[in-house]
């Protein structure tokens, strides 16, 4: 018989001698749960304590809520700064008033051109918008020896700008040898040995020209050794030379206007202007200049940087002169610009060149009401005020071609850029007032005014901005006036018992766009007009106040927990008793009588 087969072996079962531990499976290593980190310890500590001190607890909602209060209003100051250094609206007092228009303007130095180049480079100005001409008169040129003076290049410039409605403003500059100290004959410039010669020469100047040029820069980049006889510059005796030409420009032309020598930042230029104030320059000149360079920023980049180049930076100037306690004195950017890389080079290229530029002009006409004329960089490559004249630079090329710039700067004068005043204080004299019938200037101290007696004759004036003032003469003898604003009627009556110059508000809060003042006399009298000043609302305001005014809300409110928790547990304050909104009502017993069967 063959033995029976063996029981089929069961793979899922262990044989009964096998090793438990080879045949059951190996449980997986567990490994040990890392510590929690220290922060996560500490916090959950921190919020058992609070848990079990309800005062600690709430003097930490209290910190945090201060914490939070403190953080918004930070925030909404920073972005205020960020957003509004430097805007202004215009209707601040004093009112820093302007002896020009805010027009185009440009560094042209037409002593490089030939005689008969003058009039037509003075028609292409005047064709694109140019208004005010930065024009280089140098003392070494005009008179080469003591007393002898030589005009006829002069004169022709001066004639050919003013023909053409082109204000020149003469920077006198260049001492000639014989006025130098010795060993300074090599140097680009030199302050003068004798005061006197420097006071006859800036005087004969200015009364040779009188109301053509009304503007007198008194010397040029003074911060700058090469320019002040190769020595150390030195702002006090800077001072000296301001005050003695001032007096003299003053003596010639008592409507003129003095204008500080720009001054340049590769050497400190706004340490230099604190020093020319400390020294006590601010009687002696009626404008600051500033070199204002785009560097490589953008118009709209609010960044302010003393060691930087930007748009930005002419804030800088306006903080100065607002610290030395002058904030009536108006500034100038004499010159202004971005450069324009050469062709296969990186930068900016013309078109951008040209749209900074634009958009810089439009910046600061809305928003800084302090900025006067800026003053492109230059008008043809080469030597120029301020050093060569870079073609990136320039508004005419080395083949004499407009640049881009030219393009954009004359487009935006056509296309209606100047043709409104802009934020700010325009005088009478200013092209954007157009007066009809006879009128005549009248001068008083500082301020120039046009006055009428005729009836019929009629001014206006468009402007961009939200509101506006007018400076108006009352008085007794004041005519009767129809005026409109944008075509409607508006109340003007500047009958008084006194004479007296103030500023009436023509219109507040309307909208941010062009309007038309116009004001026509219609009864016999005088009528007499000192100037318009422009207010544009501040934009972005309300959203900082929304900020600064919340974060001064939860700051309150985390005040207002500390010092209760803190008189609560000093005793000087009840303690507020904790009312239980949902009590637990007691248990009755049955009270119904039990039903019957």
């Amino acid at each position: 018989m063959r033995p029976p087969d063996p029981a089929p072996h069961d793979a899922r079962r262990p044989a009964a001698d096998a090793d438990p531990s080879e045949t059951a499976p190996r449980a997986a290593p567990r490994l040990a749960a890392a510590p929690p980190p220290p922060f996560v310890l500490a916090l959950a500590g921190l919020v058992r304590r609070l848990s079990d001190n309800p005062d600690a607890a709430r003097l930490a909602r209290a910190a945090l809520f201060m914490l939070m209060g403190v953080a918004v209003a930070v925030g909404g100051a920073l972005a205020d700064v960020a957003l509004h250094r430097g805007v202004e609206s215009g209707g601040e007092i004093p009112v820093v008033r302007h002896p020009t228009g805010r027009d185009l303007a440009t560094n042209a130095d037409l002593t490089r051109f030939a005689p008969d180049q003058i009039p037509v480079v003075a028609t292409a100005l005047q064709a694109n918008g140019f208004r005010y001409v930065r024009q280089s008169f140098a003392w070494s040129e005009i008179e080469p020896q003591p007393g002898q003076f030589v005009w006829e290049r002069y004169d022709a410039i001066v004639a050919e700008l003013t023909k053409r409605g082109i204000k020149p403003v003469m920077v006198l500059h260049r001492a000639p040898v014989w006025a130098r100290p010795t060993g300074t004959a090599e140097v680009f410039d030199a302050p003068p040995v004798d005061a006197a010669a420097w006071e006859r020469f800036v005087a004969a100047v200015v009364a040779r020209y009188g109301e053509q040029a009304p503007f007198v820069q008194l010397w040029d980049l003074p911060n700058r050794a090469d320019r002040w006889g190769g020595a150390d510059p030195d702002p006090a005796a800077y001072v000296g030379l301001l005050a003695v030409g001032s007096n003299a420009v003053r003596s010639a032309n008592p409507n003129a206007t003095v204008v500080l020598a720009e001054l340049d930042p590769a050497a400190d230029d706004l340490g230099f202007l604190n020093a020319i104030y400390r020294a006590g320059g601010a009687p002696f000149f009626d404008v600051v200049a500033a070199r204002v360079d785009g560097g490589d920023r953008t118009p709209y980049d609010r960044r302010v940087a003393a060691d930087g180049a930007g748009l930005s930076r002419a804030v800088l100037f306006r903080e100065a002169v607002v610290a030395a306690g002058d904030p009536a004195k108006p500034i100038w950017a004499t010159h202004y610009g971005w450069q324009a890389a050469a062709a296969g080079e990186r930068g900016l290229s013309g078109a951008e060149q040209a749209a900074y530029s634009v958009a810089g002009l439009e910046r600061a006409r809305a928003a800084w009401p302090w900025m006067g004329p800026m003053f492109a960089w230059g008008l043809a490559p080469g030597p120029d005020l301020g050093g060569e004249v870079e073609p990136g630079r320039a508004l005419i090329g080395l083949d004499g071609a407009p640049t881009p710039l030219l393009t954009a700067l004359g487009g935006f004068a056509a296309a209606g850029g100047t043709r409104a005043a802009a934020t700010g204080f325009l005088p009478v004299e200013a092209p954007q007032f157009v007066y009809e019938g006879n009128w005549s200037l009248q001068h008083l101290g500082s301020e120039t005014y046009r006055t009428t007696t005729e009836v019929g004759a009629r001014m206006s004036v468009r402007f961009v901005g939200t509101g506006a003032r007018a400076r108006l003469r009352q008085s007794r003898q004041a005519a009767d006036l129809a005026a409109t604003l944008d075509g409607r009627p508006i109340a003007l009556d500047l009958g008084s018992f006194q004479a007296a110059d103030v500023d009436i508000v023509i219109a507040r809060a309307l909208p941010d766009t062009e309007h038309e003042l116009a004001i026509a006399v219609t009864s016999p009298g005088q009528f007499t007009m000192g100037g318009l000043v422009v207010e544009r609302a501040v934009p972005l305001r309300w959203p900082i106040v929304l900020l600064v005014g919340a974060g001064a809300g939860v700051l309150f409110l985390g005040w207002r927990l500390l010092l209760t928790v803190i008189a609560e547990r000093s005793g000087r304050l009840e303690r507020q008793r904790v009312v239980d909104l949902w009590p637990e009502i007691p248990h009755l017993p049955d009270w119904r009588p039990s039903r019957r069967a």
